[in-house]
């Protein structure tokens, strides 16, 4: 077992049903302090629980006094998408939501290219209360089409189903994920041995864009959207979009 049970025991105590997280690691902590800053508007930034990758993150972020739970990986660097490192962070996420789901949590994971633009608070209590299963991002460029979901930003409700479907820590579990590793990894893990046995809810394009629809649309959107996930560009091309968008929010002694 990576994630060990005590470690997240502690931080359990004067939490909601649903867990507020993200993962992150050294390399990526400058994305993971962007988005949390965009979350202290209204507080919400310490309702998070962070999962580091390595110690020198989890230092970090503890220093700076937020709640944080460490593995036993110790994957410091930056990982861009479906490159060799990338795969490992995206089942650590995949476990990270079945042993919280596990323990009787809902989980709403937020990843750190995300920038929040509106309070997302009253949508998620609603979700809490729905009756679906899950609550995701869209990836594609249409409401319509559903076939890839964005496992970025979404709630997962704990019950017996997505227990089940989330445990990726037993043989046959771990071989599902095989199947996904380098081939965009939790997120394909998610459409294909997720989706197709759930109630899911995909979340309005206007209100949560991706990364192709808001650079495209920015103008339209900037005044609709509560959150803007930075996806669909590789790398630190990220930073630059955020930076082109104005939504890059740490200053430079923030950057540390």
């Amino acid at each position: 077992m990576s994630i060990q049970l005590e470690r997240i025991f502690p931080h359990l105590q004067n939490t909601g049903k649903t867990i507020w997280t993200t993962v992150t690691n050294y390399g990526y902590r400058l994305y993971t302090l962007n988005m949390l800053k965009s979350l202290s508007v209204w507080g919400l930034d310490r309702t998070m629980i962070i999962l580091c990758l390595d110690s020198k993150s989890a230092t970090l972020f503890e220093r700076l006094g937020y709640r944080v739970v460490i593995t036993d990986e110790s994957l410091e660097r930056f990982c861009a998408w479906n490159t060799k490192g990338y795969d490992r962070i995206c089942y650590f996420k995949l476990e990270w939501i079945y042993r919280l789901l596990s323990l009787d949590r809902n989980v709403l994971l937020i990843d750190g290219d995300i920038v929040f633009l509106k309070n997302p608070a009253e949508d998620v209590q609603k979700w809490e209360t729905g009756t679906n299963d899950v609550w995701i991002q869209n990836d594609s460029q249409n409401d319509q089409n559903v076939q890839n979901l964005c496992t970025g930003y979404m709630l997962i409700r704990s019950n017996h189903n997505t227990i089940s479907l989330y445990d990726c820590v037993s043989d046959a579990g771990i071989r599902k994920y095989e199947t996904c590793a380098f081939d965009n990894n939790d997120q394909t893990y998610f459409n294909k041995y997720i989706k197709p046995y759930i109630q899911y809810h995909p979340l309005p394009l206007e209100y949560y864009p991706n990364g192709k629809m808001y650079y495209e649309n920015a103008v339209r959107l900037r005044n609709n959207a509560t959150l803007i996930h930075f996806n669909w560009v590789h790398g630190h091309m990220k930073m630059a979009k955020m930076k082109e968008h104005k939504l890059w929010l740490l200053t430079e002694d923030e950057e540390i």
